[in-house]
């Protein structure tokens, strides 16, 4: 079921959140910060080198990791890194939902090389992720505003796992939307 890309995105979106949570766990926030910059600039090279160009999205994330994250250490707020995944995820939340409403479902470009679905469920996977990061930027600036930063990080743990079994679930809808030369869970040959 795991091909070679789809693997590759899995790691360079959450490696970097896992380099995170294990540096946090062992230190402080400010050096958890510092190991999510770094492990995001290293995710992006890794998708360089193998993919041979870089991902609208992958630079997007990575720009905002970099900005948000540098002026956190800067500034020593904590808070303006976690803001960092609320204004992330509302934006993209917001885009996708956009083109699937322009008739452009924008997951369709940005994981062509990874799903070999019908364009059904391009517009259905794009409003679906859509309306999923609205949520996750919901309930994060939630936690932002009611929680301090170390009960960010537990509730960070619960939105990784909420968002790796919404994620695994999406392969129902790319089965049975799946094209004729798609493997049996719509992924790529």
């Amino acid at each position: 079921m795991l091909n070679r890309k789809l693997f590759l995105n899995i790691l360079c979106e959450f490696g970097p959140i896992i380099a995170f949570l294990i540096t946090y766990t062992l230190t402080d926030f400010e050096s958890g910060t510092i190991a999510i910059i770094i492990a995001t600039v290293a995710a992006l090279i890794l998708l360089k080198v193998t993919e041979h160009h870089l991902p609208l999205f992958a630079i997007f994330s990575t720009a905002t990791v970099v900005v948000f994250g540098g002026i956190s250490l800067i500034i020593h707020i904590p808070g303006i890194f976690i803001l960092r995944d609320t204004i992330f995820d509302t934006a993209f939340g917001v885009i996708l939902i956009g083109s699937v409403l322009m008739k452009k479902p924008l997951l369709k470009p940005l994981f062509h090389n990874v799903f070999g679905i019908t364009d059904r469920g391009w517009s259905i996977l794009s409003l679906r992720w859509g309306l999923f990061f609205l949520f996750l930027a919901t309930w994060n600036e939630w936690v932002r505003q009611t929680l301090t930063a170390d009960e960010w990080v537990s509730m960070k743990v619960y939105m990784i796992i909420a968002t790796l079994i919404f994620g695994f679930y999406q392969f129902r809808l790319a089965k049975r939307e799946r094209l004729p030369d798609a493997s049996p869970w719509g992924l790529v040959r």
